[in-house]
């Protein structure tokens, strides 16, 4: 009987520890899949919440083609999927009862992908943040139909935070270490603190150890709470509003600065939506405040009421992004 060559030995053995491996590395996927999903921490962007009925597009053109109309809504990422369908939900289906039409809620993993909703009019209006706002303003005309007024204001701000132990004074403390941002397209979360470092003179592609993008806001406080990073930038009302819901994050985070007050993210749509459509959305959410159907969804929101922006309300953000963009 011939003896198997040293070689073909080798490779057996090679084979045998990459099957274990692979099948111990897919063990640890579905793992930790799993349990991302049992504590809504750093949920897969693809991963559909199967116990609610979030229709997809094509099944939006079906109940079309059957002579259902739909109300299709755009959800940037500002806070993660869980989230954002607890928050948006009454609202989505508030404005399609308005409507008389079907609701469905489109969302996308990255602030792009929900910018493309509606510049391919994938989506009647969208929720989106200022940074992808001022981009698509530039490139294709989208518009902003009204904005949220919050305490008072139609503003927000970025907000630097870092563990409660940490002893980093300033962003320029964070050289080398892990950064963690919403998104590469957010305001809050990518462009204050990028000017911040361009204004000092410093490479915001190099300044840090690491850029981590966590997907949204309530995962970038999240990813600080446990460690993944050492500092973020994040959304100031998604801020404020995980301390209220959670006081703790108070004891275990603490801000190292503030950003001016920006144009708070509004909600668009494509210029070429129906001017008869964009007329009826417009005065469906500017009069939610005054309609005892509409009031308590808003108060649920945190928001007072809806308003029609002025066009200056963006101004330093078309600079900032404008600044940034330029920047070599």
């Amino acid at each position: 009987m011939k003896r198997p060559s040293l070689v073909r030995i080798l490779k057996m053995l090679l084979a045998g520890v990459l099957t274990v491996g692979v099948g111990l590395g897919l063990y640890n996927v579905i793992k930790s899949t799993y349990l991302d999903r049992q504590i809504s921490k750093f949920l897969p962007s693809a991963w559909v919440n199967l116990d609610e009925e979030i229709p997809s597009a094509s099944a939006a053109a079906d109940h079309e083609s059957e002579g259902v109309p739909v109300f299709r809504i755009g959800i940037a990422p500002i806070v993660s999927p869980e989230k954002s369908l607890e928050t948006y939900r009454d609202l989505i289906n508030y404005i399609a009862d308005k409507l008389e039409r079907r609701p469905v809620s489109l969302y996308r993993p990255t602030y792009s992908e929900t910018s493309d909703l509606v510049r391919y009019r994938r989506c009647d209006i969208a929720v989106i943040c200022t940074y992808p706002f001022i981009r698509g303003e530039r490139e294709f005309g989208m518009e902003a139909l009204v904005v949220p007024r919050i305490k008072g204001e139609i503003t927000y701000q970025s907000f630097i935070v870092v563990r409660r132990e940490s002893p980093a004074e300033s962003l320029l403390d964070l050289r080398r270490k892990r950064f963690g941002s919403a998104d590469i397209i957010s305001t809050t979360g990518w462009l204050y603190p990028a000017m911040i470092l361009m204004e000092r003179g410093e490479d915001p592609k190099h300044f840090f150890g690491e850029h981590i993008i966590t997907g949204s806001h309530d995962r970038s406080v999240q990813a600080l709470i446990d460690g993944f990073v050492d500092g973020v930038a994040v959304h100031g009302v998604v801020y404020d509003q995980m301390l209220s819901e959670d006081p703790s994050i108070g004891e275990k985070t603490r801000i190292l600065s503030k950003s001016p007050p920006f144009g708070i993210q509004p909600l668009v749509v494509h210029p070429d939506l129906d001017p008869e459509l964009k007329k009826v959305l417009r005065t469906i959410l500017v009069k939610m405040d005054d309609d005892p159907k509409g009031k308590p969804i808003l108060e649920k929101m945190g928001i007072e009421r809806f308003v029609v922006p002025e066009d200056g309300l963006f101004n330093s953000l078309r600079q900032a992004v404008g600044k940034l963009e330029g920047w070599k």
